[in-house]
């Protein structure tokens, strides 16, 4: 579904599950989908997300994530996708690949840690608790730097190659698109779903 195709984030659409109870209905929803350009060309980087979604539409509705853990791959001296959405609670695995040995470690707000020096084919984790822009570092080598974008709600993708982005079963309503690039920071744009199966077409310049 995206080009970071190793990823449990499902980056170019996420499917959701009515588990509301026999008796309440599931919420009618759309499609909000686009591509994410700077100056016209793809913005491969960018985090897409559905804001403003008050508590109802998680109610009724799931991510079908079958459990909460991601992969940040450290190869070739780069982290690897350099930026990384995922959900609240996830854990973040960090593979060496490289010959070479590596440290990661972030002093952002959302989430302050420090894995310590390991070397080639080892992996450590952490876990991503709060909701945020983690920037992640290597102390060995200040060129690595990558972003987990972590959020609160599944309704979020990661626009791939193409700058393309698609975000499945969003509830009927009057929401906000943020688009949020290391490089650029965060655009949001306001818009509305009014009819069930609609197909609601979205596609931001950051340089606009």
């Amino acid at each position: 579904m995206t080009q970071h195709r190793f990823w449990v984030l499902p980056l170019l659409g996420l499917f959701f599950y009515g588990t509301g109870s026999a008796v309440e209905a599931p919420l009618e929803t759309g499609i909000v989908k686009g591509t994410v350009t700077i100056g016209g060309r793809p913005a491969p980087d960018a985090v897409v997300s559905i804001e403003g979604l008050g508590p109802q539409a998680f109610s009724f509705q799931r991510s079908a994530l079958s459990s909460k853990k991601a992969v940040m791959d450290q190869r070739d001296m780069k982290f690897v996708p350099r930026v990384l959405p995922i959900l609240v609670g996830t854990i973040v695995e960090f593979p060496n690949n490289d010959k070479t040995f590596h440290n990661v470690f972030s002093t952002s707000e959302a989430k302050k840690f420090d894995l310590g020096l390991y070397p080639s084919g080892e992996k450590r984790s952490a876990t991503f608790d709060k909701p945020g822009v983690v920037k992640i570092l290597c102390n060995v080598h200040p060129n690595m730097e990558a972003y987990v974008v972590v959020k609160e709600h599944p309704y979020f993708a990661a626009a791939d190659a193409k700058g393309q982005y698609q975000l499945n079963g969003v509830p009927l309503g009057q929401y906000r698109l943020e688009v949020w690039h290391p490089t650029f920071g965060t655009r949001t744009v306001s818009f509305k779903l009014a009819r069930g199966g609609e197909v609601l077409a979205l596609d931001v310049d950051l340089k606009k």
